[in-house]
């Protein structure tokens, strides 16, 4: 230190601005008349200053767009990518979402903002053990970052991003390897030219690190969700997990973090503005250390020991002061460090300083002594005690911090949750009771997102209600508005508009009533053998495995045949001493009642007995496929089968269409309303009401009525008038009850699928259950294109000879022939196509989501509309174009059928 050295000492309220205050000026009359006569140029540019102004805050504003537009773009290009929704992404997510890694979290932040301090309010002199635990604290925190940057769009540049990046690099200063300082390690106080400039960039390091740590107080906010008061649930209502108490949690957690903002950013640039301000700190020490250099220096040995002892004197009133002295020589090393070496010679002078006594003793944590020297003279100074008080003021500010952010925010989101939450819950707990009835969204539900970590609103029950009932209300406005008829019909074929034809009409089914579920009841039995003695089906002309399948084929059989195979599918539908024909005398009494029915069928080519078989060994098959026994009663299964063999009784081999338009007794008798259907009910309850061919006498009064009620409904909704109102029906149903229908199914030894016990609820549901049996029977009715392609094929020939022989009929009467009627004019294939698009495929496609055990059915009908495009083509030849239109309707009826066998949501 040269000898002409002298502190520069700066009182309180020196500035290097000087204050000055104006003088009047001379001038100042004429200037302001010059201002006055300038006030008018200066109006009529107002106007462009005004318009120049405005642009400039439209393009700050384009500005600001485009870069939440950016923003908004990268969280949505991350939202919509494939790995976001991947399971290793979902479980990261979850994980970071849950109470482990929150509370993992929680002690990592409470060791980064306090751990230094403490280090240095115990006095711990050891770098090893604080550089490891910080060191790891800092993976945890960069590993956050990095985790939720790929996995959560919503912390993509948002605030919690930002501050987490300047909170984890902060921590480099608290780690003695990197930027931070060594405990073992004491400071050198600055003493060269550019003292105040390297003070001030000190100040500027500290007020960064001080604010980078409060950076990290953005860590706190994410574990706020987790405090009792602030997590959003209402202490009475434990069990329930609703939106508002989700938007109370939302509400809490984003005014606190409005809180937290202001908060830090005032205690990140609060202390910038002190950067410019020179330091007002204690200069004390280098006067001393300058003035005992000089003694040295100047060899006045007595003056430096008694300067020594004035020091000491000085410093015993403070709670800092030196504790060492030493003489020696300062040096600089190749990377700019400067050093301070003691003489080790204790001769003289140098042993005298060395050996002074200051009665102060050296700090526990050597970081805490501060070297100050000259260029031949050292002094260190025992600075632990306001290390100490720096540490503990540190720590007081950041617990101060903590505490405003969350009961300033806990203040906030009370008073938000009072005039906005509570009306809001009311209103949302009415929404979750008829949700919860639409979508049968059972309580479980609610406990397993209970066990989660829910902190998106949009992940909250009632929001997923509330979508869902929006979804449902689409599909079902769009069902109910969907048209039979497509509007664009100039390019269809005739088979197709005959198709058409034979769909329009309305429902004209009455509406039904709620029913409870009535059980069959027990019946006493007769006591003796049973009447259907060990049989074999082969004697009925059908093997076990053919009648077990699609391929049972009826119209090869003869009559006593077919009648032996009612009575047999009937008896042996249930088992032994179940059911309703076991004793010798109700197998009679079945056998007259089949005679009888067959006596009254007609011989025409399609409705016949034989139709009426086939129908019967239908319904038995559908029956098991649906495991009927799960929602049916014997009783109603068997009134089904019961109606499946009488559902055509008398039919004459035309349409309802046809007897209207030719005044028939039948169309007169029902007002066009059904009349063939009314007539078979009324022919099958006719034979029923002789006594020798009574099968129902056996049943009590209720179970007659139970029986003839499902019996006239059943075989009234055989009408195809009705039929586009069952497609909607089970259309509805599926939707209604999707999450149920979706579910993950189980299967038995045999590879079938086991109905669940929701489904079994759904299905025993009075008004389903009356849906359920009509839907059996109806689709038992119209399955011939669901059959192997051989009986699909006969079946689809006899059927077309029956609408030629009635076409044959309105021509000779002269009244319109329908579009499926004229033999001339009609190709077989392109109508079976129409046939199976419009009126089959959608029925089945519909039956088959909600009972897959009926995939045969539609495996067969896939292949069959193919088979039939084949043969299409062989006979028509069809340009390029129409055989690709054709091509795309069949594929098409195929992908539906594949989806539903798969159970794919509408």
């Amino acid at each position: 230190m040269p000898a002409d050295f002298e502190p520069t000492m700066v009182l309180p309220g020196d500035s290097d601005q000087s204050a000055t205050v104006p003088g009047v000026s001379p001038r100042r009359e004429s200037r302001e008349k010059e201002h006055v006569k300038g006030r008018a140029s200066v109006s009529a540019s107002l106007n462009s200053d005004t318009r120049a102004q405005e642009a400039k805050r439209k393009r700050s504003f384009g500005l600001c767009a485009s870069l939440g537009g950016a923003v908004s773009s990268i969280r949505m290009k991350l939202a919509s990518s494939r790995w976001y929704s991947s399971p290793l992404a979902v479980a990261l997510r979850g994980m970071m979402q849950g109470r482990n890694w929150a509370i993992l979290m929680v002690i990592a932040l409470l060791l980064a903002l306090f751990m230094p301090d403490i280090w240095v309010l115990a006095g711990v002199n050891d770098t090893i053990f604080i550089d490891v635990v910080l060191t790891l604290v800092m993976a945890l925190f960069t590993l956050e970052l990095l985790i939720l940057s790929v996995v959560d769009s919503h912390y993509i540049l948002s605030f919690f991003q930002l501050m987490d990046i300047f909170g984890t690099v902060s921590m480099i200063f608290d780690i003695s390897f990197m930027l931070g300082v060594a405990a073992d390690e004491a400071q050198i106080a600055s003493n060269n030219a550019d003292a105040t400039a390297n003070l001030m960039l000190l100040r500027a390091a500290r007020a960064a690190k001080v604010g980078a740590r409060a950076g990290r107080l953005s860590r706190v906010l994410r574990f706020l969700r987790f405090v009792p008061f602030l997590a959003g649930g209402d202490k009475q209502d434990e069990n329930q997990t609703g939106i508002a108490s989700m938007i109370s949690g939302q509400l809490a957690n984003l005014v606190a973090t409005r809180v937290a903002c202001l908060t830090i950013i005032l205690v990140m640039v609060i202390p910038l503005f002190d950067i410019w301000t020179f330091p007002q700190s204690d200069y004390s020490l280098q006067t001393w250390v300058n003035r005992l250099s000089v003694d040295v220096d100047e060899m006045r040995y007595d003056d430096c020991m008694a300067e020594l002892g004035l020091m000491k004197d000085f410093y015993d009133r403070k709670a800092y002061g030196p504790y060492l002295a030493c003489i020696g020589v300062a040096s600089t090393d190749s990377e700019g460090q400067v050093t301070f070496t003691c003489t080790q010679n204790m001769a003289g002078i140098a042993g005298q300083v060395a050996a002074f006594d200051f009665s102060r003793e050296a700090p526990p944590r050597l970081s805490s002594s501060l070297i100050v020297h000259t260029g031949t003279f050292m002094v260190q100074v025992n600075m632990h005690s306001n290390a100490q008080v720096e540490a503990g003021f540190s720590m007081g500010t950041m617990t101060f911090i903590i505490v405003i952010m969350v009961f300033c925010g806990l203040a906030l989101s009370s008073v938000v949750t009072d005039l906005a939450v509570r009306p809001l819950e009311r209103m949302l707990g009415t929404v979750r009771k008829i949700a919860s009835t639409v979508f049968k969204f059972t309580a479980e539900v609610s406990a397993e997102q209970n066990e989660e970590e829910v902190t998106d609103i949009d992940s909250s029950n009632e929001m997923k209600l509330l979508e869902k009932v929006v979804q449902k209300l689409a599909i079902i406005a769009d069902l109910q508005t969907a048209r039979a008829v497509p509007d664009e019909t100039e390019d269809m074929r005739d088979e197709d508009l005959g198709i058409l034809s034979m769909m329009h009409g309305a429902n004209i089914t009455k509406s039904k009533g709620r029913q409870t579920r009535r059980p069959s009841g027990t019946v006493q039995r007769k006591k003796g053998h049973l009447g259907v003695p060990a049989v074999r089906l082969e004697d009925f002309g059908v093997s076990q495995e053919i009648f077990n399948s699609w391929s049972f084929n009826s119209l090869t059989l003869s009559k006593n045949q077919r009648i032996n195979l009612a009575v047999y599918t009937v008896c042996k539908f249930h088992e032994e001493t179940e059911g309703f024909v076991n004793t010798g005398d109700e197998v009679g009494m079945f056998q007259r009642f089949t005679t009888a029915v067959e006596k009254e069928y007609l011989p025409v080519p399609f409705h016949s007995f034989a139709h009426s078989v086939d129908v019967l060994h239908a319904v038995s098959r559908v029956l098991r496929c649906i495991s009927s026994s799960s929602i049916l009663s014997e009783l109603e299964e068997f009134s089904l089968l019961v109606a499946a063999l009488g559902h055509d009784i008398g039919h004459p081999g035309v349409n309802n269409g046809f007897l209207s338009e030719v005044g028939h007794e039948l169309a007169m008798q029902y007002n066009d309303r059904s009349p063939l259907e009314n007539m078979h009910c009324a022919k099958l309850y006719t034979i029923t009401n002789k006594q020798e061919t009574n099968v129902f006498y056996h049943l009590s009064k209720d179970q007659y009525k139970e029986v003839r009620k499902i019996c006239i409904e059943s075989i009234l909704h055989t009408d195809m008038m009705a039929h586009q109102a069952m497609v909607k029906d089970l259309q509805m149903l599926f939707q209604m009850n999707t999450e149920v229908f979706t579910a993950e199914p189980e299967c038995d030894d045999k590879g079938q699928l086991i109905i669940s016990q929701p489904e079994v609820e759904i299905f025993t549901e009075p008004d389903t259950k009356s849906k359920v049996l009509n839907c059996v029977l109806h689709s038992a009715d119209v399955s011939n294109p669901c059959r192997a392609w051989d009986v699909t094929h006969d079946w689809a020939m006899v059927c077309l000879e029956e609408f030629f022989a009635q076409g044959d009929q309105e021509k000779l009467l002269g009244i319109p022939v329908q579009f499926l009627n004229d033999r001339d004019k009609l190709n077989k294939p392109n109508s079976q196509i129409g046939f199976i698009e419009f009126m089959i495929a959608p029925f089945f496609v519909a039956q088959i989501r909600l009972w897959p055990n009926l995939h045969e059915m539609g495996g067969n009908l896939s292949r069959n509309i193919a088979n039939w495009q084949d043969m299409w083509e062989k006979e028509v030849s069809p340009a390029e174009e129409e055989r690709a239109k054709v091509k795309g309707r069949v594929e098409k009826v195929q992908t539906n059928i594949n989806e539903a066998i798969q159970r794919t949501p509408i």
